[in-house]
């Protein structure tokens, strides 16, 4: 206790001592500086007196000037002579007086010109004057005249204007330097004083913090112990997160991502309720699709995108139980008066909305994961992306550009696997095989944008007129072919003529033209169970197609006739 109080004396006093001398240096760079700034103010009040001097004078040539055309009186010319002798000593005064401020300094130099240009000119009438008389200056009233006077005037205002700016600063500067001095000598005792008042006040200070040091220890071993316990569970986390990471990037479907964030996140946030949606772009709305834990706030099922503000402006929205964010429309608080927190974090990939996460709880310790909530979200919006981008790709690999129908390779795979299917359940299945009849004549007739066009209209028909488990293939050029799973070969004859009429009611428009109506040539095949494989039924109802084309077209073949025909 002895050698603190020999430290704080040997500290307070000094310091005390450096203060004292502080103050007196203080007080005398605030006098220089007030000195400075009064000689700046006594300037600027010689500089506008020498602009108005300049002003004056040459107000008084002018004067002088038109007095001696008016009157021809000699002592007006003895004016103006006098007037412009002064002017320029006056004008060379100015000039030195702003020469430190460049922005001055041009006004002068510009001031100078436009006031010796005046001159000029008015010599120059005083010189016709004196060759022909009033009658040949009657007319010289010249607007250059005028502007150039104007001009002067509009200078000296804007150095004036300048000046007393620079004038209104420098006494503003003169009255710091003022108050400084003031201040120094009001607070530089008292701060001397308190000091000492300090040497003694942590004296005291030292005799409590002896009592509370053990305490102080034991608390701050607690928070360390906390600190290490936190940034274990963070690095857990992080560890948690890298593999989540590495889970996502190997994920074959939406739900599957779905699902491992969900795992995720149930994991990371204890307690706390979620909600993950996605966006349907289509229809316009966000979709529940998966959910862990129990809300404190419940949220709807389905809503609108603008329900949602961190759908609205894309970034993380919060609100806390006495906060003042706005809350968003989705959200559904607890009956009773209970306290709840929420945020809705969105699911945002190159610029592209794919959904939002929305998470309750009844305190907001959940808030302090956010950083890795939001990592878990961008990794997941981006690997929902790529698997949109993935099954985009694929579907247009397997579909036909022109028609929108699926293409020949997907065909293939689809009739194997229906096959499969319709063995494996003991189910019928009927291929249906159609060619548009005299097509190379109607490209020839059209030129093949034409026939472009009637197999682009020909797509839609064919989705439409099929249900929703019937695939509808462009099999190559005017040809199509259709599966028809649970089909026997009676249904598919009937849907067959079906379809065979609503191609004869076609109407397809053309560059402004109506095309002509077309007819279709139709074969129609059945599985046999065990018997058929893909190959043996596409050639089984190609055959019943080629019999319609040799037996006139515009007409139906199944095999059933062709058995007929045999027998």
């Amino acid at each position: 206790m002895a050698f603190r109080f020999r430290l704080a004396s040997g500290l307070g006093l000094p310091a005390a001592a450096l203060i004292f001398a502080a103050v007196g240096v203080g007080v005398l760079l605030g006098a220089h500086r007030f000195i400075d700034a009064s000689n700046a103010v006594s300037h600027s009040g010689e500089v506008l007196a020498s602009a108005g001097a300049v002003e004056a004078r040459l107000r008084d040539a002018e004067a002088a000037h038109r007095g001696y055309l008016l009157g021809d009186a000699v002592e007006y010319l003895a004016q103006y002579q006098s007037s412009r002798e002064q002017l320029g000593p006056l004008l060379a005064n100015l000039a030195h007086l702003v020469e430190d401020n460049p922005g001055q300094a041009e006004r002068a130099r510009e001031i100078e010109t436009l006031a010796r240009r005046r001159l000029e000119q008015m010599d120059r009438v005083q010189a016709d004057y004196a060759a022909g008389g009033i009658a040949a200056v009657k007319d010289h009233h010249d607007p250059a005249n005028r502007r150039t006077s104007s001009a002067v005037g509009e200078q000296v205002r804007l150095l004036v204007e300048e000046e007393r700016r620079l004038l209104e600063q420098r006494g503003l500067a003169s009255r710091a330097s003022a108050d400084m001095l003031r201040a120094l000598a009001v607070l530089g005792i008292p701060l001397g004083i308190a000091v000492v008042a300090w040497v003694y006040w942590l004296l005291l200070r030292e005799i409590r913090r002896r009592g509370d040091a053990e305490r102080i220890g034991t608390e701050a071993n607690a928070r360390l112990r906390d600190s290490v316990a936190r940034l274990e569970r963070h690095s857990a986390d992080l560890s948690e997160l890298n593999r989540f990471g590495g889970l996502l990037q190997n994920c074959m479907r939406p739900e599957e991502a779905v699902a491992l964030t969900s795992q995720l996140l149930s994991r990371l946030l204890p307690g706390t309720g979620g909600t993950l949606y996605r966006v349907n772009p289509a229809q316009g709305y966000a979709e529940e699709v998966t959910h862990w834990g129990e809300h404190t706030a419940a949220s709807v099922a389905i809503l609108p995108p603008e329900n949602c503000w961190a759908l609205r402006r894309g970034q993380v929205h919060v609100l806390r139980s006495h906060g003042e964010t706005l809350r968003c429309s989705h959200v559904q608080p607890p009956a009773i008066d209970a306290e709840y927190n929420s945020a809705c974090i969105p699911l945002l990939a190159q610029g592209a909305q794919q959904g939002f996460i929305y998470l309750s709880a009844p305190t907001p310790d959940f808030l302090s994961e956010m950083e890795l909530v939001q990592a878990a979200a961008e990794q997941l919006s981006m690997a929902l992306h790529n698997l949109s981008l993935q099954e985009r790709l694929r579907l247009q690999s397997i579909r036909d550009p022109l028609t929108g129908l699926f293409n020949r390779r997907y065909l293939e795979e689809s009739l194997a696997r229906e096959l499969a299917r319709s063995e494996r359940r003991g189910l019928p299945l009927s291929l249906m095989m159609l060619d548009l009849d005299h097509f190379k004549l109607f490209n020839d007739l059209h030129g093949h944008p034409g026939g472009d066009a009637l197999l682009a209209a020909l797509g839609p028909l064919l989705r439409q007129r099929t249900r929703g488990e019937d695939i509808a293939c462009r099999y190559g050029g005017e040809e199509f072919t259709l599966i028809l799973p649970e089909a026997n070969l009676e249904q598919a004859t009937r849907r067959a003529g079906e379809l065979a009429e609503a191609v004869r009611a076609l109407r397809v428009e053309y560059l402004g033209t109506l095309l002509p109506a077309v007819t279709c040539s139709i074969g129609v095949a059945t599985y046999h169970h065990g018997e058929d494989t893909a190959e043996t039924l596409l050639q089984r109802a190609d055959k019943a197609l080629y019999r319609a084309k040799r037996g006139g077209r515009d007409r139906i073949e199944t095999e059933a006739t062709a058995a007929i025909r045999a027998a």
